[in-house]
C-alpha cells in the first residue's frame, strides 16, 4: 500500500476529529489490542505525514458530522453508543480473523442489510456515510481541477464509500475500469 501511494501525486484521505466518532469506532480499533488477531489500525500501518504526495484531509469537520449524528433520534443514538463498546468487547474476547473478515465484505452494489439498515435506524446513513461522500466528491472533482492528466490521485477511504466514488467517476466523467490489482488486506492465515 505504502509503495502504491508513493507513487501518486496527491492523496485524499478519511478522518472525522470528533469524540463521538471515536467512540462510534472504537469497537474495531480494541481489536488491534489482541495481539493474537494481528490486526492494526489504517492510522497504526500508514503514517500519512510520511507520504511525498499532497495530502488532502477530504472528510467533514468533527462539529459537522456532530451536527449530523444528531440529526439521529437520541433512543438509536444511545443504542450505538452502548452497542458499539458491547460489540466490541465481544469482538475482542471471541473474534477470529475469519469472522472478522466474512463480516468486511463490500460490493459495488448496495446488499439488503445496506438498503435497510437506514430504515432501521433513520438518519444513520447521512451521518455515517452521506455527507462524507459529498465531502469526497467534492474533493475529488477539486483535485481534477488542480491536476494535469498523468497526474495520480489516490483515494484513502473505507470500502463503503468507493460505491458513491465509482459511480461518480463512471457517470459523470465517463470513467471505465481500465486495469485493476488485487491489495489484500487481511490474511486469515496469518
Amino acid at each position: 500500500m505504502r509503495a502504491i501511494l508513493d507513487d501518486c501525486d496527491e492523496v485524499l484521505f478519511e478522518g472525522v476529529r470528533s469524540f463521538r466518532a471515536r467512540l462510534i469506532t472504537a469497537s474495531y480499533r480494541w481489536l488491534t489490542y489482541r495481539r493474537r488477531l494481528a490486526l492494526v489500525t489504517q492510522n497504526q500501518a500508514l503514517c500519512m505525514k510520511q507520504l511525498s504526495a499532497r495530502l488532502v484531509q477530504a472528510d467533514v469537520s468533527g462539529s459537522e458530522f456532530d451536527d449530523d449524528w444528531r440529526q439521529i433520534a437520541w433512543h438509536h443514538r444511545l443504542a450505538i453508543f452502548i452497542a458499539a463498546p458491547a460489540l466490541g468487547l465481544w469482538l475482542y474476547l471471541t473474534a477470529t480473523r475469519a469472522s472478522i473478515g466474512k463480516r468486511r465484505g463490500v460490493d459495488d452494489l448496495r446488499s439488503r442489510s445496506d438498503i435497510l439498515r437506514d430504515d432501521l435506524v433513520p438518519g444513520f446513513d447521512a451521518a455515517i456515510l452521506d455527507r462524507r461522500d459529498q465531502r469526497l466528491i467534492a474533493a475529488i472533482e477539486a483535485a481534477r481541477a488542480r491536476t494535469e492528466p498523468g497526474h495520480k490521485v489516490a483515494i484513502v477511504y473505507g470500502a463503503a464509500h468507493m460505491r458513491t466514488v465509482l459511480e461518480h467517476l463512471m457517470t459523470r466523467h465517463g470513467y471505465r475500469i481500465a486495469d485493476s490489482q488485487w491489495l489484500t488486506v487481511m490474511d486469515y492465515d496469518a
